[in-house]
């Protein structure tokens, strides 16, 4: 029998080799004013869980190795400052640690220094990179330092700089701010006044006479192009007797006062032009209009189709980026440069191909902006390329980061529902492997028991409850179990973890540790009394029983069975006991002794 003393022996024996695989703390164990320790594989603490050194209770990392170094800052100069740019990359391509906490930007203005804690200007707290201002009235250097979570520092990243603060010009400064109540005295001065910076207009009238004005003290330098004019000079005041030979040369004439009409036709020609005369300093803007240039280098300049609306440009702004515009946006729609390829729809979504980012990606963003998937692959390790497709995010399970992600990588496929930061994974997940797959729910956090099923070469496991409810109608077998060929072992078992308590064997066999009831078996006790000695006596029993035969059984429960020959005129003993009329729902029960006692029977009716 299934609960013989050696089957207990046996099975309280595998309950010792559980127990001596190793404690663990299972549900509902607690840390009673203690801490627990995290190890490394060589025995220095990594975590501290429980009350820490200042009194508080939490999760503390420490010992962590340093992460990376950044890569080299990216500085630019902003009024009162520097703007310094991290970019959420790490110098040689290296991935961000699990550990990575932040980044520090300090700044010095020597070139050469190692960052403490008098250069620490700020932090960047995000792993995605970004920018921060570095206040300072000179040029500075900048470099950056990672942090992981226990605190260890990463090593310096290169050197950026030296980059200055931008100067104040005329346009940093609001119209009529500076009026005549803002000047010192004395503070403009002949040294600040541009040549022909003052114009007639801004003299009183009869404000420069003869005696202001020293002999010789007008040269030609003083005089801005047309300002003598013909109603200033007296009449034949100018004439060739005033003019020195060879006083009117090239440089005496004013631009353009040779016009076309003052030159002969075909006065110029190829050879009285000197090779290289003609330059771009010698062609007025728009000169070359709807002209065909052929061979040659365009060096440092800015190529369009046209200048505004629909149009494609080449270097704006000295970006070096080939950028697409669609009159019915302001930005451009579309850009190709050194960080990828950016296009963007009509709608406003945008297309992003970025083969610089640790992981090469394209990302997939709504018309809003506000929110993108993801495509990127990973080399986890040298010469790999695991593909991750990932959703966009959305709020669930209590987070406001959740994201479906999926992972094909080194022989595996991995679908899982996670934070971004792939600190929680709940819900659905499957996962492949060349030995196994499996598809269930999962619950990081502890929430909720993870349940899945997995299924391996010749072996299907559940480690939660399992429920078969077929379609209405289905004709087939709700649960079917069929032995392959050459089976030997049993077909069915029911294990409780001490005790198998249920068992079907390859012949038929079915065993059971425990009270069996079945429709098709029905029991009970009646009592008679005899209407008289020697009288057989029936009651009618109601009871339910499956089947289409059914047989009847009874017994009585005395200690005077039979006729007992010696006995007196007082004899008591049962001489009979059975059972007629048998259904599905009742029979008669029959009791006949040598007296008139109630009697006890104990009866069973099997349909089959």
């Amino acid at each position: 029998m299934t609960g013989s003393l050696p089957r207990k022996v046996a099975a309280l024996e595998k309950q010792i080799k559980d127990i001596k695989k190793g404690q663990r703390i299972s549900h509902g164990a607690s840390l009673e004013d203690a801490t627990l320790e995290v190890n490394d594989d060589v025995g220095a603490v990594r975590i501290v869980l429980g009350p820490l050194g200042d009194g508080t209770v939490g999760v503390q990392a420490v010992n962590g190795p340093p992460p990376p170094a950044p890569s080299t800052a990216i500085l630019s100069s902003v009024i009162g400052g520097v703007a310094a740019s991290w970019d959420g990359h790490f110098a040689g391509g290296a991935i961000i640690p699990m550990d990575w906490n932040r980044v520090e930007v300090h700044a010095s203005a020597l070139a050469v220094y190692e960052p403490d804690t008098t250069t620490l200007i700020t932090t960047i707290e995000t792993a995605q990179g970004g920018t921060v201002i570095v206040p300072s009235q000179t040029a500075v250097y900048v470099r950056l330092v990672a942090r992981s979570a226990s605190g260890t520092a990463s090593v310096a990243s290169a050197t950026a700089g030296p980059v200055g603060p931008a100067p104040v010009v005329a346009d940093d400064i609001v119209d009529g701010i500076v009026t005549t109540v803002k000047l010192a005295d004395d503070a403009v001065t002949a040294a600040k006044v541009a040549v022909a910076a003052i114009e007639v207009d801004a003299l009183a009238d009869d404000a420069v006479t003869a005696d202001k004005i020293a002999a010789n003290s007008i040269q030609a330098t003083h005089l801005t192009v047309n300002s003598v004019q013909a109603g200033s000079i007296a009449a034949e005041a100018v004439n060739t007797a005033k003019l020195a030979a060879g006083a009117v040369t090239t440089a005496k004439l004013d631009a353009l006062a040779v016009t076309a009409d003052k030159i002969a036709a075909n006065a110029i020609t190829a050879g009285k032009i000197e090779a290289g005369a003609v330059d771009a300093v010698a062609l007025k803007a728009d000169a070359i209009t709807g002209k065909t240039i052929t061979g040659g280098t365009v060096t440092g300049a800015l190529i369009q189709t046209a200048t505004s609306g629909d149009r494609i440009t080449l270097n704006e702004a000295a970006a070096n980026k080939v950028l697409v515009y669609d009159a019915a946006f302001v930005d451009a729609i579309a850009e190709l440069s050194k960080r990828g390829l950016i296009v963007q729809g009509t709608n406003g979504s945008t297309l992003w191909l970025d083969p610089n980012n640790a992981y090469p990606n394209l990302r997939l963003s709504n018309p809003a902006r506000s929110n993108n998937a993801l495509v990127n692959a990973a080399e986890s390790t040298p010469g790999a390329a695991n593909l991750g497709l990932y959703s966009g995010l959305f709020s669930g399970s209590g987070f406001t980061d959740m994201r479906w992600r999926t992972s094909l990588g080194e022989d595996y496929w991995v679908a899982e529902r996670t934070r971004n930061d792939a600190t929680a994974v709940i819900g659905g997940k499957i996962i492949m492997f060349d030995v196994y797959g499996s598809f269930g729910y999962y619950d990081s956090t502890g929430a909720t028991q993870n349940t899945d099923v997995r299924v391996s070469p010749g072996f299907v496991r559940s480690n939660g409850r399992l429920a078969v409810q077929p379609a209405v109608g289905d004709s087939n077998t709700t649960l079917f179990v069929q032995a392959g060929p050459g089976h030997t072992g049993y077909l069915f078992r029911c294990f409780d973890g001490t005790f198998y308590r249920f068992t079907v064997d390859m012949a038929g066999n079915v065993e059971a540790d425990g009270t069996l009831t079945a429709g098709n078996i029905v029991t009970g006790t009646v009592s008679i009394t005899p209407s008289a000695a020697h009288t057989p006596t029936s009651t009618l029993i109601s009871f339910s029983c499956t089947g289409s035969t059914f047989r009847g059984y009874a017994t009585a429960n005395t200690t005077v069975p039979g006729s007992r020959k010696d006995a007196t005129p007082s004899a008591s003993g049962v001489t009979g006991v059975s059972m007629s009329s048998v259904t599905s729902t009742s029979a008669l029960v029959w009791v006949n002794r040598e007296n008139t006692t109630a009697t006890t029977v104990n009866w069973m009716v099997i349909g089959s």
